[in-house]
Formats: structure tokens, C-alpha cells, sequence
């Protein structure tokens, strides 16, 4: 109870100390949803919560209207250097999109809890995401010329910088992608069923932070995620 008053009291009075304090130790995470949402928490969307032992994430409204965005964090900072595996199945996207989107090393520039600000991004609109530290991986239908294939792309926040863009292989309704993304200090890896889609390198990778699910215009799920940290670089 005491050394609970004395993380409030840092939080409140050295946010950035709170925070490097939080991290000193991540440890990664394994998740089968067997607790439900309890170590996660919402921003936007539809509808998200669990069942049958995946994460039901559910935003794309027939009208195209509110709730078409949502983004799901792990509680927890997670470590700055980490080998990332999860399998993701889009249900249905009425555009076609099939939007799965994985943002990571996510973390408020003022130093403040990101679980903390969460209600500024209550809409989770997605340019929120873009002043606020972090990358993002997006891997989504290519609806925009109709090639049949996915559009990979790896940017880092803030600024919406573009590190990295390919369009191959596909992204399918109906079809569960198991994903992997390897980060090694300024080294950005990410793969699907085993093959190696996009590559990326930052020359000032970012630390420590959180972890999350993003999608537009999509129903989808998630399951088997498992975060296992590297040694870090920094």
C-alpha cells in the first residue's frame, strides 16, 4: 500500500521518472484473453471484447459513421527491443480495407502514463496517434489502385514519417495471417506467415513503451500474442 502512494506521488510530480521507472524491468507478455479485457483498455470503435478466446474488435459501421476506428492498448510498458508474434483474421470490412494496423513503442512526450491521456483519444481518430511517440505498422487490402495485393507500410509518430512501404503479397477476409515483428534497436522487421514483407530502419529508435491493436473500417480478431523482449541496443 505504501510503495502504491509512492508511484502516485512520482507519476503525479516526474511523469518521465514514473515512466522510466515502469520500464526499468518489461518483461513482454504472453495472451490467451483468459482474463478477458482486463489488461487492456479501449479507445473508439463499435464493440470490442472477447470471445472464444480472441480478441473481437469490431468498427466498421454500415454508415461509415462513428465508431469506425478503435485501438486497443496493453496495459504495461513493454520493452524497447522485442520479437512480436499474433495472428489476426479480418471478419468482414464492408470498403474491402480488411485494416490491421500494430502500433508499438507508443509514449506521451510529456512523460505522462499513456493509459493516463487515454481520454483525450476517446474517438481514437487517427492523426491523435500521430503526435504522440510511437510506430505503427499498417497492413491492409490495396483498395487504392485495386492490385489484389496488401499495402505494407511502417511509419514513425510523430510527424506520420514514412520509413518504409511495399505492396505485396494480400490481405483477405476470411483468412488468418500470423504476424511477426522483430524490433532491434533502429530495426524494424515484419513478417507474415513466415515471409519476410517490409523491412525498416530508424537511426533514432525510440524506447521503451506500449503496445497496441488499431483497425478502420474492419471487424476482425486476434489471438496467440506473445511479446518476448531482446536484449536492447540502447
Amino acid at each position: 500500500f505504501r510503495s502504491g502512494i509512492i508511484m502516485v506521488t512520482i507519476e503525479m510530480r516526474f511523469p518521465i521518472l514514473a515512466l522510466l521507472l515502469l520500464s526499468a524491468a518489461p518483461q513482454g507478455f504472453e495472451e490467451d484473453f483468459s482474463r478477458g479485457m482486463a489488461d487492456w483498455w479501449v479507445e473508439g470503435g463499435e464493440r470490442v471484447w472477447v470471445e472464444d478466446g480472441r480478441l473481437q474488435m469490431k468498427a466498421d459501421p454500415a454508415t461509415g459513421a462513428a465508431g469506425n476506428v478503435a485501438t486497443v492498448w496493453r496495459r504495461g510498458v513493454q520493452p524497447a527491443d522485442f520479437d512480436l508474434e499474433l495472428d489476426a483474421q479480418v471478419v468482414s470490412s464492408v470498403p474491402n480495407v480488411n485494416n490491421i494496423n500494430l502500433f508499438f513503442n507508443y509514449t506521451d512526450p510529456s512523460g505522462v502514463l499513456l493509459e493516463k491521456t487515454a481520454e483525450s483519444r476517446r474517438s481514437a481518430a487517427y492523426g491523435l496517434y500521430h503526435q504522440i511517440n510511437g510506430y505503427i505498422i499498417t497492413f491492409l487490402n490495396d483498395t487504392e489502385t485495386d492490385s489484389g495485393k496488401a499495402r505494407v507500410r511502417i511509419r514513425r509518430n510523430p510527424g506520420f514519417q514514412l520509413l518504409a512501404e511495399t505492396f505485396t503479397y494480400h490481405c483477405r477476409a476470411r483468412v488468418t495471417y500470423h504476424l511477426k515483428v522483430v524490433k532491434k534497436g533502429g530495426d524494424i522487421l515484419f513478417s507474415v506467415d513466415g515471409q519476410e514483407l517490409l523491412r525498416a530502419h530508424d537511426p533514432h529508435p525510440l524506447g521503451p513503451g506500449y503496445f497496441g491493436l488499431r483497425t478502420f473500417r474492419t471487424w476482425l480478431w486476434w489471438d496467440n500474442i506473445r511479446l518476448k523482449p531482446l536484449p536492447s541496443e540502447r
